[in-house]
């Protein structure tokens, strides 16, 4: 009996490297990998789960920071006020980690981390920032965020470098092997207003059809009724909200939208 479905995974490297020139602005970090059109499989991305990551913090703009002064004699809590004190009342630096999903009002941060002058260098383990597990899942409609901070001492200056590495593994599972192989497809943008409007013809020859909404502000309703509605049927929010016709639901009949305003529809029809 052949497998009903399977689970295809591979490993990616993470690697970006923040300078004085990076700016305060957020910059994606770590975003799972997009599928082909050709991919067998019932979605428009992989998701991942980061295994590793770390920041090798190189700050030279800054005064180095004195170790605090730690005897035999110090108490655990006196340890820890100590060593907290060093992380946040020195001259720093600020790395903030942001989370962004397709119904998410833009980026969220989730996490903040001090950077100072070690001198030459030190590393972090991040994962521990950001999860407690042994590895911290990335949905397929999410993506990992970082930027500086100026937090009264400025942002990355002349040799300043923050540079974040690791490793995630990406995962989908797979449609069943037997089933009908895609061998073309093309590519639509469609600009849906608060009218409703036929977006795609029916297609007996169809084996997916993937919608995303490209609008940074507008939602979109896609419909299998002749007239889409405003608050009804399948809604693809703002900043990437993405539906898919696929093996699961193999659907070939016409597609009908709408949406709050004018929003720029992308779509591709696979036979």
């Amino acid at each position: 009996m052949s497998e009903i479905q399977q689970v295809y995974s591979r490993s990616t490297q993470i690697l970006h490297k923040l300078t004085a020139q990076s700016g305060d602005a957020i910059q994606t970090l770590y975003q799972p990998g997009l599928l082909t059109p050709y991919d067998r499989a019932p979605a428009l991305r992989f998701y991942g789960f980061i295994t590793d990551l770390r920041v090798n913090i190189n700050i030279q703009s800054l005064a180095e920071s004195e170790l605090p002064n730690i005897d035999l004699g110090t108490s655990r809590t006196d340890r820890v006020a100590a060593v907290r004190d060093l992380e946040w009342n020195s001259p720093r630096k600020q790395l903030d980690i942001y989370l962004a999903t397709s119904t998410s009002a833009g980026w969220v941060n989730i996490a903040t981390l001090s950077l100072l002058n070690r001198r030459p260098f030190y590393i972090v383990n991040l994962l521990s920032y950001v999860s407690t597990n042994v590895a911290f899942q990335i949905a397929n409609d999410a993506k990992l965020g970082v930027s500086i901070s100026d937090v009264g001492y400025g942002l990355l200056e002349g040799n300043d470098t923050v540079t974040l590495f690791g490793a995630a593994k990406e995962e989908i599972t797979a449609i069943p092997t037997e089933s009908p192989v895609i061998t073309t497809a093309q590519n639509y943008g469609v600009m849906v207003t608060n009218s409703s409007q036929a977006v795609l013809t029916a297609n007996p020859a169809r084996k997916q059809a993937t919608f995303i909404n490209r609008s940074d502000s507008e939602t979109i309703w896609l419909s299998y009724a002749p007239v889409a509605e405003v608050g009804k049927g399948l809604e693809l929010r703002p900043h990437g909200g993405a539906y898919e016709i696929n093996f699961s639901n193999p659907y070939k009949g016409a597609i009908s939208a709408i949406a709050s305003g004018n929003a720029n529809l992308a779509m591709l029809e696979a036979i």
